[in-house]
């Protein structure tokens, strides 16, 4: 585990005591409101009235400032558990989130008789972007690739940054390997747009390698793993090239 995953995790696991704590002191402070009503209603002749209802204003005060704290808190949990699930560079979801993602696609799958795909994609001579152009151009490479990939699919399916300059797309459903080249040629030519990094123009390259639910493997690890081989036999050909994976 990386370092910004440990850091995710104790930040969410510090925000859920904090919550827990917060709502154990809301449970607390209702508890003693209630007391102090029906010893209002019980006691009324015997109590100063006046001491009495100022303690429940202040009980009441300090439960709505609790409830406060514990909204915010909340609030800050889930932006947390958010951003655990992003790619920093990119905002895209990271492997953790496409894996999670994609396991739930094979079970729906499954179930329905349909089919998914998974479309790997590694953006060609990245290397040399970075060599030439520096760090800060190659991020903002990435950040395109990562615009492209997200316009040339459907709201429903799911890009990923996978590492480096590699790419994972999940198509919720599709006929077929036919319905998966049509979206990589889409995103070939997205990628091929030109574009401007510092005082130079230039297009991205991608080689795409796909493998099918169910014909190319029955859980993640196996379509992660054809959709990578065929990828490297697309990158062997030709930059830009499109390969499905051989079926087991």
């Amino acid at each position: 585990m990386n370092s910004f995953a440990s850091s995710d995790d104790a930040s969410v696991r510090r925000a859920r005591e904090e919550l827990a704590g917060l709502q154990q002191r809301i449970e607390l402070a209702r508890a003693e409101l209630g007391r102090l009503q029906r010893l209002a209603g019980a006691e009324e002749r015997r109590v100063d009235r006046g001491l009495l209802l100022e303690t429940i204003e202040q009980m009441v005060a300090s439960t709505l400032r609790a409830q406060l704290q514990a909204e915010t808190t909340a609030s800050r949990l889930e932006e947390v558990a958010r951003s655990a699930e992003r790619d920093e560079l990119t905002g895209l979801p990271n492997r953790a989130l496409l894996l999670d993602r994609l396991s739930h696609a094979i079970a729906n799958a499954k179930r329905h008789g349909t089919r998914l795909a998974l479309l790997f994609v590694d953006i060609d001579d990245f290397k040399r972007i970075n060599d030439t152009l520096g760090h800060a151009s190659g991020d903002e490479a990435l950040r395109f690739a990562a615009r492209c990939l997200v316009s040339a699919v459907r709201e429903a399916d799911t890009v990923s940054r996978y590492g480096g300059d590699e790419f994972l797309i999940l198509l919720d459903e599709v006929s077929g390997p036919s319905g998966a080249l049509v979206v990589a040629r889409k995103v070939i030519a997205a990628l091929d747009a030109p574009t401007r990094l510092g005082d130079r123009l230039i297009s991205l390259k991608g080689s795409i390698g796909i493998s099918i639910y169910p014909d190319d493997g029955q859980d993640d690890a196996a379509l992660i793993a054809q959709a990578d081989a065929a990828m490297y036999l697309a990158k062997r050909r030709s930059s830009g090239s499109i390969q499905t994976a051989f079926s087991p």
